[in-house]
């Protein structure tokens, strides 16, 4: 039982490590989004670990869903903030960009015309 408990620590910890890292995304907090980062990276190889002696049982289901979710929610922030500085960069420099992967690229603005109204 005691690598089970230590697995549903090592979540926990993990799930307040991507609340954590959810707030820095929204903050745009480069050092703690970045510090999120290295500790979700050694979080992952001790439940690698933990996971190798006992492996995740039912009783472990609902916080790996609250875990999943959350890295979701962080992944959609990511994926956004990517996609709006790729933007900027495409308009400042002239290139066109797509959006996102599969997604139809947005079409310019057809060129101004000249309309007279004086019959």
């Amino acid at each position: 039982m005691a690598h089970s408990d230590n697995i549903n620590a090592l979540l926990v910890e993990l799930e307040q490590v991507l609340a954590q890292e959810h707030k820095a995304l929204l903050a745009l907090d480069r050092d703690a989004i970045e510090s999120a980062g290295e500790r979700k990276l050694s979080l992952d190889q001790r439940l690698r670990d933990a996971s190798q002696a006992t492996p995740p049982r039912a009783e472990h289901f609902d916080v790996l869903l609250r875990v999943k979710r959350a890295a979701l929610k962080n992944q959609l922030l990511i994926v956004h903030a990517r996609a709006s500085v790729q933007s900027v960069l495409s308009m400042v420099s002239g290139t066109r960009f797509e959006s996102y992967p599969g997604s139809t690229p947005a079409k310019a603005a057809p060129p101004p015309m000249r309309v007279s109204f004086k019959g």
